[in-house]
């Protein structure tokens, strides 16, 4: 391993934005861990697959069709490709989102 990284090291909380920092990155994969203080986002229509694991705090997804999804600390979430959603609520999470490119 060339770079040893720690998800629970400097973490910082910003009012005004989601930190993301990339841990990984080739063709296919990507896994960022992502900080956010109580940040609703907009929503997303991602080609990629993602894997979102809540590792500290809690939060909500929701997805467009206005199902929510409450998540606590550990919980994992695949989210499909084109699988309409947003961070309708987190408060204090640190996230490790994994993103599979899917090539067909």
């Amino acid at each position: 391993m060339e770079k040893l990284y720690n998800v629970f090291k400097n973490i910082k909380f910003l009012e005004e934005k989601e930190i993301e920092e990339i841990i990984y990155e080739d063709e296919i994969l990507k896994i960022i861990r992502t900080v956010s203080l109580n940040q609703v986002t907009d929503y997303y229509d991602q080609d990629e697959l993602e894997i979102v694991i809540l590792l500290k705090g809690v939060a909500e997804i929701e997805y467009d069709s206005g199902d929510v999804i409450e998540l606590n600390e550990g919980d994992a979430l695949e989210i499909k490709p084109h699988e309409v959603h947003r961070v309708k609520s987190q408060e204090k999470a640190v996230w490790l989102c994994i993103f599979r490119s899917c090539i067909n």
